[in-house]
């Protein structure tokens, strides 16, 4: 059986995103966005990637590939690039793509159950469901803990500062409601100074996506 710790940042985001009153994933304007940052968090904290001055720079070992799938396709895209740019860029680079790949990749894990449905009988749409409902409880309990301030901010585990950190930069309502969200403002901060440059470069990913959006 598939434990938690089994998943990468990227596929955690996308439970944490899922809204099982609903059967559907919510905030799907941002979760591309979201699943960017948890892969490329992923990247740097497992080496692949280093920080030089706000700016992604490859670092793994030549012809090392990610065993994550998104990881392996953001990776590419950086090494492909010849240039070194911000995390923002990285963050906002083919997000509409990150969804299905972390969707398809869960699904074939056997985390998450496709069924092939059509909107008002004409448009065709994959449905999801979550075969283990568990995981997705166990990383909203993570991200619950990482949140209480009695728990010193080093000591939390990397993967649940991250989640916790991310959740509430893009404002996940299926995990905070927005009096905890505004609660947690202060611990958030805290956690995101040990997390490195990616909730900064997520969160103005997504204030550049909402200003195109309305049009400012």
């Amino acid at each position: 059986m598939i434990e938690l710790s089994e998943l990468s940042l990227a596929q955690r985001m996308f439970l944490l995103a899922y809204d099982p009153a609903r059967t559907r994933v919510a905030g799907r304007d941002k979760l591309g966005l979201v699943l960017n940052a948890a892969a490329l968090q992923g990247l740097l904290d497992a080496g692949f990637l280093t920080d030089d001055d706000g700016r992604a720079a490859a670092a793994g070992a030549r012809g090392a590939v990610p065993d994550d799938p998104l990881e392996a396709a953001v990776y590419a895209r950086i090494n492909e690039s010849g240039r070194r740019r911000t995390w923002r860029h990285w963050v906002r680079k083919a997000e509409q793509r990150a969804f299905g790949t972390v969707r398809d990749e869960l699904a074939h894990r056997r985390v998450l159950r496709l069924s092939p449905q059509r909107f008002l009988l004409v448009f065709p749409y994959q449905s999801v469901t979550l075969r283990h409902p568990r995981l997705r409880t166990e990383a909203v309990g993570d991200v619950r803990d990482a949140l209480r301030v009695t728990l010193v901010p080093s000591r939390v585990p990397r993967e649940h500062a991250v989640s916790a950190v991310f959740a509430h930069v893009s404002g996940m309502r299926t995990v905070l409601s927005w009096r905890e969200r505004r609660a947690a403002n202060a611990r958030v901060a805290e956690l995101s100074v040990l997390v490195g440059p990616l909730p900064t470069a997520l969160r103005k990913a997504i204030r550049d996506k909402q200003s195109s959006q309305s049009g400012v």
